[in-house]
């Protein structure tokens, strides 16, 4: 690797970390105008929208035995966590949710070593428990030391980071010859009519929005 690569992959990092951080902010600040149930909606339709000519593109290198499983990584790694995670942040902050989710690396390799045979070094092995204690502590210091005083929504952060670990396996196991951008991509374009089904079926988004166009109008 080029010192200039190096350079490139440290900026997207740096890129990708800003993003995604910013997102438990932005889910905590789309639950003060719509419900959980709508933010994870307009999430997953937003991200399928934007993906959806990287979709069409990449339709031509799918087989006909990849499309289960690129459903499933639509619901595991995108669809239910996002619901998960707007639900949980109903309850709490948006940093505790950033901070959870760290716990992903952890559930990958336990059902990597479970279901998938994976083997890790201790070097992995000891840096994930280092980062598992760093994620406890943290916790720990956000309740004062009191257990009871932990919010048990933060469980479904957990159980999305579970959904993230089985995704991440899945892909790796039963998908690597695809491109990760086709993969990304196509698994949203499938789970995106979910969520628009949901939003306007389920939800009184569609109430929503003609009561604040009315709101506008008569201003």
């Amino acid at each position: 690797m080029t010192k200039q690569t190096g350079a490139l992959a440290w900026v997207l990092m740096a890129v990708l970390s800003l993003i995604w951080g910013s997102s438990f902010i932005l889910i905590k600040r789309g639950l003060d105008v719509f419900s959980a149930g709508e933010v994870g909606a307009i999430r997953i339709i937003a991200a399928s929208t934007f993906l959806l000519p990287f979709a069409i593109k990449g339709l031509k290198n799918v087989q006909r035995k990849d499309w289960v499983l690129l459903l499933c990584v639509g619901l595991f790694g995108s669809f239910i966590p996002a619901f998960l995670f707007a639900k949980a942040q109903t309850q709490i902050p948006s940093s505790v949710a950033g901070i959870l989710n760290a716990l992903t690396p952890l559930f990958t390799m336990i059902i990597g070593a479970v279901f998938y045979s994976q083997k890790f070094t201790a070097k992995t092995v000891l840096g994930l428990i280092i980062g598992f204690g760093g994620t406890v502590v943290l916790i720990l210091a956000g309740t004062g030391g009191d257990l009871s005083a932990l919010n048990y929504y933060a469980l479904l952060v957990v159980l999305a980071t579970i959904f993230y670990g089985a995704n991440l396996n899945l892909i790796k196991f039963k998908i690597p010859d695809l491109r990760a951008r086709t993969i990304t991509s196509i698994s949203l374009m499938l789970v995106g009519p979910l969520a628009i089904a949901y939003l306007f079926i389920m939800t009184p988004f569609v109430d929503k929005l003609a009561s604040e166009e009315g709101a506008y109008f008569s201003l």
